[in-house]
């Protein structure tokens, strides 16, 4: 994609005015080039600013060189564009997506026409072509959405409830992501009035609502993973009508807090850790496993170790899950039955039964439970808590 030489989109989304020196100037000046921020987002405002620039540039330089003027004389865009100058061109834009400039006589036409063909004809580069196709996607978009007036005023408090209700369905078997999920939201609902309009609330109720998680000294990670769930809210309810359309980026949700990398290294250094050899030894001592623990929890605690599964994950094994792999015994981690939940996807595995989780008896005892009619591995644990037995 060619980028024109005077005219220079910043990754800041400002517009930026770049001149470049001949040589013998850029050997005086010390510079090569010379560039200025337009001050402006909006690339026809930018254009226009760029060609009374081309030429307000070319004189100011000239008298700078000529008076032999120090390299750092050299005038800001600010500068130039406060002088008294008529204002000599306008842009007009078509709703075609087409734009034309329109000069005050036969003089500012020739000049503004070796300003473009310098410049370099906008309407053939391949970035304001996107940039006139995406400003066209938007008029439509916002032309074909209703007005705010036409949004239903309903209450936040029963707008959560009917989000609940239709998101309880894809998380029924992982009530814990369920409960946090209502937890984050119902929050923010109390703390802006459950009574109050959905589609008044705005980013700032949101900020408050932020500022009062901070005073409750929340870790960051945890008011993030809140606004993760207060952000599907809002896009929830922009799908259903009950809040304006907006962009993905201006969720009022979204950009609240950001977790930085001096937060994530401190937390790495200061938060959980593994434990040490020394450490997992004592816990599996054998006068600490059968001194407090009961049959149940012993089994839960060596299942844990020999496979690595998260406490949930094993609470939650059936005895369906222990199958043969190529005639290997293995440990499935799954979500098929009723209670059992996985983190993610990725989370769903068959893992290989330790020759230590053999010798202490885990498949005997799988046999023994299946002849007593039984179909867990912990009959004793809840289908909504899925934890194993500690006592």
């Amino acid at each position: 994609m060619r980028i024109p030489n005077y005219l220079r989109f910043a990754p800041t989304g400002v517009w930026h005015f770049r001149q470049r020196f001949p040589s013998q100037h850029a050997r005086k000046t010390g510079r090569t080039e010379v560039t200025r921020s337009l001050h402006t987002r909006d690339l026809l405002t930018a254009q226009k600013r760029a060609l009374c620039l081309v030429e307000r540039y070319a004189q100011t330089l000239t008298q700078v060189w000529g008076l032999s003027v120090a390299k750092d004389g050299i005038p800001t865009v600010s500068e130039i564009t406060q002088r008294k100058t008529r204002d000599r061109y306008r842009v007009i834009r078509r709703p075609d997506g087409t734009v034309e400039i329109e000069a005050n006589g036969e003089e500012d036409h020739g000049f503004a026409m070796d300003a473009l063909d310098r410049i370099g004809p906008l309407d053939q580069e391949s970035y304001y072509q996107d940039f006139m196709r995406a400003a066209q996607v938007a008029s439509a978009a916002s032309s074909s959405t209703p007005s705010a007036s036409n949004i239903p005023s309903i209450a936040i408090g029963k707008a959560v409830v009917q989000w609940l209700a239709e998101i309880k369905s894809s998380t029924k078997t992982k009530t814990k992501t369920f409960k946090i999920k209502t937890t984050a939201v119902e929050g923010f609902a109390r703390h802006y009035g459950e009574m109050n309009p959905l589609k008044d609330a705005q980013r700032i109720d949101v900020g408050n609502w932020v500022m009062a998680l901070r005073s409750s000294k929340l870790e960051t990670p945890t008011i993030v993973n809140k606004l993760s769930y207060l952000r599907g809210f809002f896009d929830w309810a922009k799908a259903r009508g009950y809040y304006p359309a907006f962009a993905k980026d201006e969720n009022p949700a979204a950009g609240q807090v950001i977790y930085g990398m001096r937060e994530k290294r401190q937390r790495r250094a200061l938060g959980f850790k593994p434990f040490s050899k020394e450490q997992v030894q004592a816990l599996y001592d054998t006068k600490a496993l059968e001194g407090g623990l009961s049959e149940s929890a012993r089994w839960g605690a060596w299942v844990g170790l020999y496979t690595g599964a998260r406490v949930a994950e094993v609470g939650q094994v059936t005895l369906a899950d222990f199958v043969e792999v190529d005639g290997i015994p293995c440990i499935r981690i799954t979500d098929e039955a009723e209670g059992q939940s996985v983190k993610s996807d990725i989370s769903v595995r068959t893992i290989p039964i330790h020759p230590a989780l053999a010798k202490l008896g885990l498949l005997k005892r799988v046999e023994s439970l299946r002849k007593a009619g039984e179909s867990r591995l912990f009959p004793s644990v809840k289908t909504d808590g899925c934890r194993p037995p500690v006592s």
